[in-house]
């Protein structure tokens, strides 16, 4: 990536439904080079995609927890399957597979107790006797979310 690219992306960090014409009135570098970067940028997936950050409070879930789960070790179909339903699970919004102790850690948003509860039963069940042990962390504040244009 050089420092045109960055150019590009930072302007995307303003307004990622900025057109073409509009980065290279920003960027100072030609429309047809925009166009062309953004398209390498994409395929390279350098650019995952283009999304809104929605408040969550708004869709009606003000909660989020962390999810720490360890899982029993050794059948990979078990795992797959049990990684599956997570990934199916709407309320979770964020998965990631751990080293260490835990094996996953799950970003949960909720509405209120009685909900994160039952979410956390059916994830339990999701695959009889293959969860081990998990911990759970309410998210009280979020004192920064990087949008990574610092990295640039």
């Amino acid at each position: 990536m050089d420092s045109k690219d960055k150019k590009i992306i930072n302007s995307l960090f303003d307004d990622a439904r900025m057109s073409v014409a509009e980065i290279e009135k920003k960027t100072k570098i030609r429309r047809d080079s925009v166009a062309r970067r953004l398209k390498k940028m994409i395929n390279e997936k350098t650019i995952l995609g283009f999304s809104p950050i929605i408040n969550p409070s708004s869709l009606g879930y003000p909660n989020i927890s962390l999810l720490l789960l360890k899982t029993k070790t050794g059948n990979d179909s078990q795992k797959e399957k049990f990684l599956n339903k997570l990934i199916q699970t709407k309320y979770i919004v964020h998965i990631s597979k751990l080293i260490g102790k835990y094996d996953f850690y799950c970003a949960i948003l909720y509405k209120d107790t009685k909900h994160l509860n039952e979410i956390i039963e059916k994830i339990k069940n999701y695959v009889p006797n293959y969860l081990e042990d998990f911990e759970l962390y309410q998210v009280a504040d979020d004192p920064k979310f990087e949008d990574m244009r610092g990295l640039l």
